[in-house]
């Protein structure tokens, strides 16, 4: 006989179970983290807020979850609305949650992430590329936007979000470190020095140009177009992925993902 596993409702009758529903739930925030490489620098977009909270304070995109929509499709049209670019690489980096504490006096000892109640932010993040950076200065709803470079983020941002950035950015580092990530930080045709600049950035290193050159090209992961590019009066030779699996790292470099 087969048995499935179902969520059952208190025995006590289902309005019970839906009272319990209603008084364990609490509102869901979708925010983004999207990353370019801005000034030579890798950066992150943020806006400034104009209302309450935070008024003032730079905050990442974002906003609460839309009832009958998922989560991963909000995040996917907020990364639409405020690069105005379809597609691109996403993906959702972590949950976070800090409600407010308080001592048997009522005075808060620990304040929650958003001081308006309990609420649960779901963040994502995401990569554009750096040709397309500029473009995204002017999210679609008309915010202004700006690309902070991530060793000069503000000391103070609205909610938790420098915590998420700086989540943000040690997950990146990690996945650029052992995946092709960082080429989707590039266009189609690169130079060499271009793509060492790439890891060179995100990774916030520097690194040996013959033995870079060795992982790249003795390993096939990128291969010559035939085609060259003026840089500094010099003629470089224009490169393109392969779409080999690449990893600078032999293997991931032990962040923990969760």
């Amino acid at each position: 006989m087969k048995h499935e596993m179902v969520e059952h409702l208190p025995r006590h009758g289902a309005s019970e179970g839906q009272a319990a529903l209603d008084a364990a739930s609490c509102p869901v925030a979708v925010d983004l983290a999207v990353f370019t490489l801005a000034g030579r620098e890798l950066s992150v977009l943020l806006s400034e807020r104009r209302e309450a909270p935070y008024p003032g304070f730079w905050a990442l995109p974002g906003g609460l979850h839309r009832p009958g929509t998922s989560l991963d499709d909000q995040a996917k049209s907020l990364h639409q609305g405020i690069t105005g670019l379809e597609g691109g690489w996403i993906e959702q980096l972590k949950t976070f949650h800090r409600p407010q504490q308080t001592d048997r006096s009522g005075q808060v000892v620990v304040p929650g992430r958003d001081p308006r109640g309990d609420v649960i932010a779901v963040a994502y993040i995401a990569i554009v590329p750096s040709a397309q950076a500029e473009s995204c200065t002017v999210a679609g709803d008309g915010t202004d936007q700006e690309w902070h470079p991530v060793r000069r983020l503000p000391v103070q941002m609205a909610f938790d979000h420098r915590e998420i950035v700086d989540y943000a950015v040690r997950r990146l580092r990690s996945k650029v470190g052992y995946s092709s990530l960082g080429f989707q930080l590039l266009p189609s045709e690169f130079t060499i020095s271009e793509l060492q600049h790439v890891y060179e950035a995100v990774l916030g290193l520097s690194i040996n140009r013959g033995n870079f050159w060795r992982k790249v090209v003795d390993r096939g992961v990128i291969e010559q177009t035939g085609r060259e590019r003026s840089v500094r009066g010099k003629r470089a030779y224009l490169f393109r992925f392969t779409q080999q699996a690449f990893g600078l790292r032999e293997e991931p470099d032990g962040f923990i993902e969760a």
